[in-house]
């Protein structure tokens, strides 16, 4: 008895944080959809999965929503409602923090107007884009990015 308890609470709450990612997942599509870089969305998506690591990393939860892990912001238009930093991630570094995925998701593409990103890029074409305006630290951020080129 006890352990078939244990069993379907375990599958219940994987269902909950499955529906939760499914539901963030929805809010961004349903952003990107509606925004001039519709055409983007798959490698937006690429992106933001390599962010937040499939929706799965301190950034992304709520209450923070940061699934892009954008900085704060200090200069452009934003959607950002505060600030978030922790001694474990990159060296205590300030990160946006969002109302929703889909501020979250409204506030990236701001960037993308910011950094004028151009329309009609290919997949490779566009992350080489966000590298070259110093999107990511990581050395290998373009190259993570091309891998998941379809």
């Amino acid at each position: 008895m006890g352990i078939t308890l244990v069993t379907v609470l375990a599958i219940f709450l994987v269902f909950l944080n499955m529906r939760g990612n499914g539901n963030a997942l929805s809010q961004v599509k349903q952003v990107i959809r509606r925004s001039k870089y519709a055409q983007y969305e798959p490698f937006i998506i690429s992106q933001m999965n390599l962010e937040s690591g499939y929706i799965t990393n301190t950034l992304s939860q709520p209450p923070l929503y940061n699934i892009f892990s954008m900085s704060a912001v200090r200069i452009r238009p934003t959607t950002q409602i505060d600030v978030y930093s922790n001694p474990q991630i990159d060296n205590n570094q300030l990160f946006g923090v969002y109302s929703s995925y889909k501020s979250a998701t409204e506030d990236f593409l701001m960037y993308l107007d910011y950094v004028r990103i151009p329309l009609g890029l290919d997949c490779k074409s566009y992350n080489a884009f966000i590298v070259s305006k110093g999107y990511a630290v990581d050395p290998l951020y373009e190259e993570k990015l091309n891998a998941m080129c379809k």
